[in-house]
């Protein structure tokens, strides 16, 4: 269960979204997810569950923002969903924390029918490799992809940038049905708790998969340091610096790494 209330930004729906200095706007959330899982045998993956999800948006002060302020954006005022999914995973990492060999691939689908306000489903896939290739030095890489229903609200469609995927861009910068992004991260400790990363991706959205194309391609690359601050599970503070292809830069703290 979660509640947020957020000073967000909606750019509009493309990849070639413009910056208009109106794009702020407050939303309220509340989400109640429960996931039930299944015993393996019941599926070919490691682990299995399905999903039951509820949330509620309301677009508490949209101010200025020209798109939300147009009735004719899915989304513009809000409203409730109820989803029920089904999800897939196989995690073969040696590590939860900070993997350094092993795979992880994670599915997920959801179909939100009525009596939601807005009927569209999402699919999701997280694919994930990790390789130590010298002493204290891993290799990471990640593609994710999401594709949502035509119906869906804006607020519901795949979000580029954040913490996690393309650092360097506000994540909902861009906003689309279909979201693909690559990114690769070299991680390294020069002692026994300090370390240091260096990464970079690309990836696009679009309304269909086929729109994707090299022209507009968002791309972003930075580093960070690291601190383990818990040697027994292998947990790290991070720190990371960012900068996409708009120019645009990203500084971002956390616990565990990016992916």
């Amino acid at each position: 269960m979660s509640f947020g209330y957020t000073l967000d930004k909606f750019w509009g729906i493309g990849n070639s979204s413009a910056e208009t200095g109106t794009e702020e706007f407050f939303r309220q959330d509340i989400n109640i997810q429960l996931e039930i899982q299944v015993p393996p045998l019941l599926f070919f993956s490691d682990r299995s569950g399905f999903i039951i999800d509820y949330k509620n948006t309301a677009i508490v002060d949209s101010k200025e923002n020209q798109y939300i302020l147009d009735e004719s954006i899915n989304g513009f005022d809000g409203g409730d969903i109820f989803g029920l999914g089904l999800n897939l995973i196989w995690d073969r990492r040696d590590n939860l924390f900070y993997p350094t060999s092993g795979h992880y691939q994670y599915i997920k689908f959801i179909v939100y029918p009525e009596p939601s306000d807005y009927v569209f489903s999402t699919f999701e896939l997280d694919v994930r490799y990790y390789k130590t290739l010298l002493k204290n030095q891993v290799l990471a890489t990640n593609l994710y992809i999401k594709s949502v229903g035509s119906n869906a609200p804006f607020y519901e469609l795949p979000a580029l940038g954040g913490q996690q995927r393309l650092r360097g861009y506000f994540e909902g910068r861009y906003r689309d049905r279909n979201y693909v992004a690559f990114q690769m991260e070299l991680r390294q400790y020069f002692s026994k708790r300090f370390g240091f990363v260096a990464f970079g991706g690309f990836g696009d959205v679009g309304e269909e998969l086929t729109d994707l194309n090299l022209k507009s391609l968002k791309y972003s690359a930075g580093g960070g340091l690291r601190y383990l601050f818990n040697t027994k599970e292998n947990v790290n503070l991070r720190m990371d610096v960012a900068v996409g292809r708009d120019g645009n830069a990203g500084i971002y703290f956390g616990i565990e790494e990016a992916f």
